[in-house]
């Protein structure tokens, strides 16, 4: 535990990354959007969005940060491991409670005053402060975890193969959208996803830890 603790200081020592960051992005963000808002009314912004794939990338770069400088001071993987993940949960926490927060607040002054919707998302309005607080809590853990896993597979196969994987998820994902368009199903898949969005995004907790047990396995095999 002194260990996982000592994991969770160092990745502290970038608090920037952790907090100073993010924090410009999604109020940078939000005040470009206010000022529009201000001037042409009432609208729907997707800014929000900036924030989650901060966290993505949060997850992406603490291994090329501290990965092998913990390990110099003789830190085991698996407490690496943990105190990071700890980190990983701990911010997400943090994070998912304040967006839920500022969205009660963005419902009670009607959108700042100006209309504007940019933490209520227009189809997670009507979820209650618990509901989309654990929501956002799935969410931003799974984008953490993600990048982290991605971070992994770098680590233990060399850039070289999360390259080739990343390009063979382009193609897949191409081929889809192509094989889609030609059948004229965007209408059906678009429905589906309104019908099903909620639902879609608790899928994401079981992914959570799929890529959680893959970055243990592959940082327990990978050198310094």
């Amino acid at each position: 535990m002194p260990t996982i603790k000592t994991v969770m200081r160092t990745h502290l020592v970038d608090y920037w990354l952790w907090l100073i960051v993010p924090l410009i992005v999604l109020m940078s963000s939000f005040v470009v959007n206010l000022i529009i808002s201000i001037s042409i009314g009432s609208f729907t912004t997707g800014g929000l969005l900036s924030i989650y794939g901060f966290m993505m990338s949060v997850g992406i770069a603490v291994i090329p940060m501290n990965f092998s400088f913990s390990l110099s001071f003789g830190i085991r993987r698996k407490d690496y491991f943990l105190g990071t993940i700890s980190m990983f949960l701990l911010f997400s926490l943090l994070y998912s409670t304040a967006l839920t927060i500022v969205r009660e607040i963005e419902q009670l002054t009607s959108g700042w005053g100006t209309g504007l919707h940019f933490f209520d998302v227009p189809f997670l309005s009507s979820l209650s402060f618990l509901h989309l607080a654990l929501l956002n809590f799935v969410v931003i853990s799974h984008l953490f975890l993600f990048g982290f896993v991605m971070s992994s597979i770098a680590r233990r196969f060399g850039k070289l193969v999360l390259i080739s994987l990343i390009l063979l998820i382009v193609i897949v994902l191409g081929a889809a959208s192509v094989l889609v368009t030609y059948w004229q199903y965007w209408d059906d898949f678009g429905k589906w996803v309104m019908t099903y969005q909620t639902d879609i995004i608790w899928f994401l907790a079981p992914l959570t830890l799929l890529y959680a047990f893959l970055s243990y396995v592959w940082l327990r095999k990978s050198t310094i």
